[in-house]
């Protein structure tokens, strides 16, 4: 009877550990791109995980390469995690960029979004007798999933919320960057900022952008103070010189709904990550 008793009391011992998770503060980054949004026939589901996997593999060995682990690969992308560590994310993001303008990378690598925040992480173990699986449960991921898949809309390729974007040291001076507008976190009541990091992009895009940004800033500044018309005017003449600048084009639809009465309140203020 007492053995009995040892080997139930282990196997309670075994499924509570299943049940244990760990809650840490991480970087977090989601990489996506066309094959993952793409509706596809049955008949073609094959094919579909099997360019996942090259995928995998190419932003494995550029996690490797900067300190990232992989959490886990689903639907809505490739996620990882980097402890504190922004400046490699970024590093890992922008490596990934580059190498999907590799022409053997470019069928594979379309539509590329990559989406970084910062936050708490609950990674565990969840199972039932001899099936097992990790778990990772956390807003901040949800957040890094729409950054990635919202990033082509905006012509971008690499979005990073504030909170891990200024874990770097002199973020605005080691990357190039825009401020794009603020979002809000479902359980947070501070809104925060979304930036646009640029290395990642195509030559030409990254440069537009870069001669812009001063400009594209202001009119962001002034259309969060609500000075639509002011602002309307920025993107208007940015426009001018970058008629391909998608969020630009976003802004001034934003500016002619404000203006004309028809935005709610959430439109005055945040991003549409949609």
């Amino acid at each position: 009877m007492n053995n009995k008793a040892g080997v139930s009391a282990r196997a309670d011992d075994t499924e509570t550990e299943k049940l244990m998770a760990e809650k840490k503060e991480s970087v977090v980054m989601n990489v996506t791109g066309t094959f993952f949004r793409e509706k596809v026939s049955h008949n073609k589901d094959a094919g579909l995980i099997g360019v996942i996997n090259m995928l995998a593999e190419d932003v494995g060995n550029a996690l490797e390469k900067h300190g990232g682990k992989l959490l886990c690969i689903t639907r809505t992308g490739i996620s990882a995690m980097f402890g504190d560590n922004c400046d490699n994310a970024l590093q890992c993001a922008v490596t990934i960029c580059q190498e999907s303008k590799l022409e053997e990378r470019k069928s594979i690598f379309r539509g590329i979004g990559i989406g970084i925040d910062y936050g708490t992480i609950c990674v565990g173990t969840v199972g039932y007798r001899n099936f097992e699986m990790p778990l990772v449960v956390s807003e901040i991921m949800d957040t890094a999933v729409k950054l990635s898949e919202a990033a082509e809309s905006f012509n971008s390729r690499i979005l990073a919320t504030s909170s891990a974007a200024f874990l770097v040291k002199d973020f605005r001076k080691s990357y190039n960057s825009r401020r794009l507008g603020k979002i809000l976190h479902p359980a947070s009541e501070d809104p925060e900022d979304i930036y646009d990091i640029f290395d990642g992009d195509l030559a030409e895009t990254k440069y537009s952008k870069m001669r812009s940004r001063l400009f594209f800033e202001t009119g962001v500044d002034l259309f969060l103070k609500g000075s639509y018309l002011e602002a309307r005017s920025y993107f208007i003449e940015l426009l001018k010189f970058d008629r391909n600048d998608a969020a630009a084009k976003q802004y001034v639809f934003r500016c002619d709904r404000c203006l004309a009465g028809t935005a709610d309140e959430n439109e005055k203020k945040y991003l549409d990550l949609r």
